[in-house]
């Protein structure tokens, strides 16, 4: 499992930029995946903001899949969690 360098973490942020949480690896990124607020996700989900984040972690073929998904509010949480799992 890669961890970022320091300062690069992803943080996850409600969509009025509340930080809710930072993470440097896929499992971190899983876990706060599960635990945030749906908003949040679904933000950083339409938004396109983990592939660029992944793929800066060197996970190019979990970005790749994640770019894929069809985003849908109500089975995202599983669907990203499904993807990250997997890799």
């Amino acid at each position: 499992m890669n961890n970022c360098q320091p300062g690069k973490e992803f943080v996850f942020k409600m969509p009025d930029g509340r930080v809710i949480g930072r993470v440097k690896n896929v499992s971190e990124l899983s876990t706060m995946i599960k635990t945030a607020p749906l908003d949040a996700v679904l933000f950083h989900a339409k938004g396109g903001h983990f592939a660029p984040w992944l793929n800066m972690l060197g996970e190019t073929a979990v970005a790749r899949n994640l770019s894929k998904l069809q985003i849908n509010d109500k089975t995202l949480r599983i669907s990203l969690l499904r993807v990250l799992q997997k890799n």
